[in-house]
């Protein structure tokens, strides 16, 4: 009977193990990225602008939707063309 763990003392035992687990891990980081030797390239991660990837994407939908429409009319140069067109802005959209 004195084996008996409660949930509360299992739970703090686990957010023990845990905060000591994140102390060593930045410990860890820490000496690598102090020691030029270690390998470890920290590089700043550039994030894409929303503001144009949201433009580029809207625009790439209009621009599928009338293929589509010159598709149903019969017009596969102009549908052909405006498809590239959209995976084109597909690219910049990544890019941007």
């Amino acid at each position: 009977m004195g084996t008996e763990t409660s949930h509360g003392d299992l739970k703090k035992m686990i957010d023990k193990n845990y905060q000591e687990a994140v102390k060593d891990i930045k410990k860890a980081l820490t000496v690598l990225e102090n020691n030029p030797d270690s390998g470890l390239v920290v590089k700043e991660i550039k994030h894409p602008d929303a503001v144009w990837h949201l433009r580029i994407s809207l625009a790439k939908s209009v621009i599928r939707i009338a293929a589509g429409g010159a598709l149903c009319m019969g017009e596969l140069y102009i549908a052909g063309s405006l498809l590239i067109l959209a995976e084109i802005l597909g690219i910049g959209e990544e890019l941007v």
